[in-house]
């Protein structure tokens, strides 16, 4: 199976290659089955500028296209900048080709005669280089965009499936028969000595349930939710735990405010930590949420318990391939021992917008 670079590369080559053959065919001093040395410059020339020219014009409109993604709100002035971009850069790559024609024709050929009437800008040649590239960048874009949205509507049926595993991960950690009797219990022991707190408990409780029962069939959430269904999950760890975990989160508010996630991506890392390591009052569990420029970090101390059968990574991988849908860089996962860190892409608003509307 070739590559996706080599299939762009050859409907290039190909498409170049049927443009050079009608200029071939309408330039009445060369004959398109004649194979002269001048012929075979002008088609050497010709096919490899203009791939050039796509190429540069290629990386150039997917910088834009980048950032009009992570600001969708200048989303018109991007699309103005694309179009000036284009209508400048296509109308000087046709008025250099001109100039490199005639005067490599004139130096290297001698051409005078063919020459002799032809204005130096050429409006004929140059204007229909520029309309053809106008015509080929248009359609560019709308081949590039209906591949983005076929690859989109793609991701998003795998998504889907991945979602599905992951809310059966989140619930059958939630509700699997221990938890619920680990939580009861705790109800049970605070009910008459703190109704205030039992209320508090059943309450959080409530919502916990809630949220991955809900929020389990979106694709992305708003940060800000999930790091309110993390207090709630703590709030009942800790009534559990008591100061055998420490939880601090110390992502800024801007972050929180402005950024997306998986649904109980947070929760499954802090569950991960409770269940894989050993922690007392005098050495307890120490989880931390916070960030970097582009990265959420979830770290915790480790010391892993030796009753606890080896772990599968399900959870892990499951997260890693739902961030990989919305983000180029990865899930990033160090163990160093005595400490486990996980880096998360931070998601935008245009990623939840790109997959939730």
């Amino acid at each position: 199976m070739r590559s996706p670079w080599l299939n762009k590369f050859i409907i290039r080559f190909s498409v170049i290659f049927f443009i050079h053959l009608i200029f071939v065919a309408g330039d009445a001093t060369m004959d398109i089955w004649d194979f002269s040395t001048r012929r075979l410059v002008f088609s050497m020339f010709f096919i490899t500028y203009w791939l050039v020219i796509w190429y540069v014009a290629g990386y150039i409109n997917l910088i834009i296209h980048n950032k009009q993604a992570i600001s969708p709100k200048y989303k018109a002035g991007y699309n103005w900048l694309l179009f000036l971009f284009n209508f400048g850069y296509g109308l000087s790559a046709a008025f250099i080709t001109n100039l490199v024609y005639r005067f490599g024709d004139l130096y290297l050929f001698k051409s005078y005669d063919a020459w002799e009437d032809v204005p130096i800008g050429n409006p004929e040649l140059t204007m229909s280089l520029f309309s053809l590239y106008m015509i080929i960048f248009t359609a560019d874009i709308f081949f590039s965009s209906a591949m983005k949205r076929k690859e989109d509507q793609i991701k998003m049926e795998e998504l889907k499936r991945e979602n599905t595993l992951a809310q059966y991960l989140v619930l059958k950690s939630q509700l699997e028969p221990h938890f619920l009797f680990n939580s009861l219990s705790v109800l049970s022991s605070i009910i008459h000595t703190d109704i205030n707190l039992a209320e508090e408990f059943i309450i959080r409780l409530s919502k916990t349930l809630r949220y991955v029962i809900e929020k389990n069939e979106l694709t992305l959430v708003p940060l800000a939710d999930e790091i309110s269904f993390v207090d709630d999950y703590f709030f009942l760890i800790r009534n559990r735990f008591e100061k055998s975990i420490i939880f601090e989160n110390s992502i800024e508010a801007s972050i929180i405010q402005n950024s997306y996630i998986p649904p109980a991506s947070l929760q499954l890392l802090i569950e991960n930590a409770v269940k894989h390591n050993k922690f007392s009052s005098d050495d307890p569990l120490q989880i931390q949420l916070l960030n970097d420029k582009d990265s959420l970090i979830v770290k915790n101390n480790k010391d892993m318990r030796n009753d606890v059968s080896e772990s599968t990574n399900r959870g892990l991988i499951n997260l890693k391939q739902r961030f990989s849908y919305f983000s180029d860089r990865r899930v990033n996962i160090v163990d160093e021992g005595s400490e486990f860190t996980v880096w998360l892409p931070i998601l935008t608003k245009s990623d939840y917008e790109r997959f939730n509307i």
